[in-house]
C-alpha cells in the first residue's frame, strides 16, 4: 500500500514544487504573499484532512468488524459535514483576512497574499472534498485509486499553471485558481467510481444526511485531528510574526522555500504513515494484537531508515538544490542563506519520521485527542522559543524550529507506546 501511496505525495510535492518555480518568476513579493498565505489556506485544508484522517480510521475498523453499511454511512456523512465546515471557515477567513495579515506584520505583501487566497477560499469545499475522497479510497486499501485521482489532477495543474499564470495575465491568483481546478477534476474522477458503484464501500443517497450517531464516531477521531490542524495552523501563523520581526518579510521566503525538500524527503514516511493506519485500524477491528504489533514495529524501523538517508542526502546536496529557486535576480541575493537553511532543516527527517509514525499509530487505536494534545503543547512551546530566538535573527530561529521537534517527537513516541500497548492489551481479551 505504501508504494503507491508513496507515488501519489511524490506527484503532489512535485506540484508544490512547479508552483513555487512559476511564482518565483513572478519575483520575492509574490514568493512571499503566497508562503505568508499558507497558515490561512490551510486552515481549510486542515479541515480536509482531518475528516479524511476519521474516515480512514473509522471506515477501516468498520470494515474489519465487517459493518459495510455503516462504512458507508460514514463516508457519506463525511462528505456533508466537510462541505459544511468548509465553507464557515471560508467566511471567517474572508472576514478576517486583513486582520490576519497585519498579525503577520504582512501588509507589504497584502494584495498578493489576497489574490492568491482569493479562488481557494470562494471554491473551498472542492479542495476539501478533495481530501474527504482520497481518505475513502485508502480506508478501504485503494492505494493505486487514490494515486490515478491524485496523479491525475497534479497533471491538470501543471498544464494550468503556466497558462494561468502567465498565458492569461492572471498572476498568482492563477496559481490558486488552477489548485482548486486540478482538485475539481479528481473529484470528478473519484465520485464515478462510487456512482458506478466500483468500490467496497457504497454511498447511497441517504448515507449522506448527517446522523448524530453516525457523525459522532466520526468526529470523536476526524474532529481532534481537525483542531490539531488548526492549532498547528495557528501556530504557523503567529510563528511568522518572530520570523518577520528576526529578518523581515523576506524571511517568510527564506523559511518556506528550503523546507519544500523537507517536505518532500518526509515522503516516503507520510506514505507508510498512511498505509499502516488502515492495516492497523483494520486489525485492531479484528482484534488481532500480533498483525498490530508486526505493522508498527515494521513501520517504525523502515521509516526511521529511509529517514536517515535522506537526511545526509539532503544536507550534503543542499548547494545544488537551491539552484532551482535562485534563477530570478532577486532571488539570487539570498542564495547563501536558503543553502544554510536547508542544510540545517535536515536534521529535522529522523525526528519527523518517529512523530509522523508515532501520530499515525494513535489515530489507528482511535487516540486522535492525544496528537492534539501534543500539538497544542509543541505549539506553545515553539513561540517561547522563537520569541527567544528573535535577537540571533533568522538562523536562531531555525534552530528554535529544530528544538520545537525534539520535544514533539519524543512526546508522541513515549505517549503513542503508552496506548498502543493498552490497546494491543485490550485486543487481547
Amino acid at each position: 500500500m505504501a508504494v503507491p501511496f508513496l507515488i501519489s505525495i511524490l506527484v503532489v510535492q512535485a506540484n508544490v514544487f512547479a508552483d513555487t518555480f512559476w511564482i518565483s518568476n513572478l519575483g520575492e513579493r509574490a514568493v512571499s504573499g503566497m508562503t505568508s498565505s499558507v497558515p490561512m489556506y490551510m486552515v481549510i485544508s486542515s479541515v480536509g484532512i482531518g475528516i479524511s484522517a476519521g474516515v480512514v480510521t473509522t471506515v477501516a475498523y468498520r470494515i474489519g468488524k465487517g459493518d459495510l453499511s455503516i462504512a458507508g454511512k460514514l463516508a457519506g456523512n463525511a462528505i456533508t459535514l466537510s462541505v459544511i465546515i468548509a465553507i464557515v471557515c471560508s467566511v471567517v477567513i474572508l472576514l478576517s483576512e486583513d486582520i490576519l495579515i497585519s498579525v503577520m506584520g504582512a501588509e507589504d505583501v497584502s494584495t498578493e497574499i489576497h489574490d492568491y487566497l482569493l479562488p481557494l477560499l470562494l471554491l473551498s469545499p472542492i479542495t476539501v472534498l478533495n481530501n474527504v475522497f482520497g481518505g475513502m479510497l485508502r480506508a478501504e486499501g485503494a492505494a493505486t485509486r487514490s494515486t490515478i485521482v491524485q496523479m491525475s489532477s497534479v497533471g491538470l495543474n501543471m498544464v494550468l499553471d503556466p497558462l494561468l499564470i502567465f498565458s492569461l495575465g492572471m498572476g498568482i491568483m492563477g496559481a490558486g485558481l488552477a489548485t482548486v481546478l486540478s482538485y475539481a477534476f479528481g473529484i470528478c474522477i473519484s465520485s464515478l467510481w462510487y456512482i458506478r458503484r466500483k468500490t467496497m464501500i457504497e454511498v447511497h443517497r441517504k448515507d449522506l444526511i448527517i446522523s448524530k450517531e453516525v457523525s459522532r464516531e466520526l468526529m470523536n477521531v476526524g474532529g481532534a485531528r481537525m483542531v490539531e490542524g488548526f492549532v498547528n495552523n495557528a501556530v504557523i501563523l503567529f510563528q511568522r510574526v518572530f520570523i518577520i520581526m528576526a529578518s523581515g518579510t523576506a524571511g517568510v521566503m527564506l523559511f518556506n522555500v528550503p523546507f519544500r525538500y523537507v517536505t518532500l524527503s518526509m515522503c516516503p514516511v507520510e506514505a507508510l504513515g498512511m498505509s499502516a493506519t488502515p492495516v492497523i485500524a483494520a486489525n485492531y477491528g479484528r482484534s488481532d494484537k500480533e498483525k498490530m504489533r508486526d505493522a508498527s514495529r515494521y513501520v517504525i524501523k523502515l521509516s526511521l531508515a529511509l529517514a536517515l538517508v535522506l537526511m545526509v542526502v539532503l544536507f550534503l546536496l543542499s548547494p545544488f538544490l537551491i539552484e532551482l529557486f535562485t534563477l530570478e535576480e532577486s532571488m539570487l541575493e539570498w542564495r547563501d542563506e536558503l543553502v544554510w537553511n536547508l542544510g540545517a532543516y535536515s536534521v529535522i527527517l529522523p525526528l519527523f519520521a518517529l512523530q509522523t509514525i508515532s501520530s499515525s499509530i494513535l489515530l489507528s487505536i482511535k487516540k486522535s485527542k492525544v496528537p492534539m494534545r501534543v500539538t497544542m503543547i509543541v505549539g506553545v512551546f515553539r513561540m517561547v522559543v522563537f520569541w527567544l530566538a528573535v535577537p540571533f535573527g533568522f538562523r536562531g530561529i531555525t534552530v528554535a524550529l529544530i528544538f520545537s521537534y525534539v520535544l514533539s517527537c519524543t512526546l508522541m513516541f513515549l505517549l503513542m507506546r503508552k496506548y498502543f500497548t493498552d490497546a494491543c492489551a485490550q485486543s487481547g481479551q
